[in-house]
């Protein structure tokens, strides 16, 4: 008997030990670990205002980072293209190096489309080779929404205006508004 409860502890005992090797074996593991610090600083890229601002009914609005500009007053005529030259720009500030921008349709359901033929924004690049349109139009029952233009550099301490052309259809409603959202983009 006492060799039989020799055996069964030996057996106990290995079962044990073949329990804890399984279970150190299954726990090892490591793991790898990473901190960031990140510091807010001012955008290069921002807008700024053109020399179209305050005329006529034209009223440009900027934020306090001016990376946000709101335009209202713009006007669009019957059969006819109206141009804004230079209601704000985009200007690279930075003096250490260029940035890409584009432009990209913005956060937006243009409305009245019986109204409208287009409307378009330029950024009007010095260099015509870098010049980006963003192109709204209206077949007179819905609005097609561009896609992004392509990618451009813009250089240290310039500024480029954004234009902004307008029409109207003949038949279009005196009073009648559409609301168009545009991003630039900047890598």
């Amino acid at each position: 008997m006492s060799r039989m409860f020799g055996k069964s502890i030996k057996m106990l005992i290995l079962t044990l030990m073949s329990v804890l090797v399984i279970s150190v074996t299954a726990a090892m593991y490591y793991s790898l670990t990473m901190t960031s610090s990140i510091g807010v600083y001012k955008a290069n890229v921002y807008f700024i205002e053109g020399s179209d601002n305050g005329t006529s009914t034209v009223v440009l609005k900027l934020d306090s980072t001016n990376t946000t500009a709101t335009t209202t007053g713009l006007r669009a005529y019957p059969n006819m293209t109206f141009t804004y030259e230079n209601v704000t720009l985009v200007r690279n500030n930075s003096t250490a190096s260029s940035s890409n921008i584009r432009l990209a349709p913005g956060a937006t359901a243009p409305a009245n489309a019986a109204d409208f033929v287009y409307v378009r924004f330029m950024l009007n690049a010095t260099n015509p080779s870098d010049r980006r349109w963003l192109n709204y139009t209206s077949d007179g029952v819905s609005w097609t929404i561009p896609s992004a233009s392509g990618w451009t550099s813009i250089g240290l301490s310039t500024q480029w205006p954004v234009v902004i052309m307008t029409m109207a259809r003949s038949t279009a409603t005196i009073g009648h508004t559409v609301t168009i959202g545009i991003t630039i983009d900047v890598d």
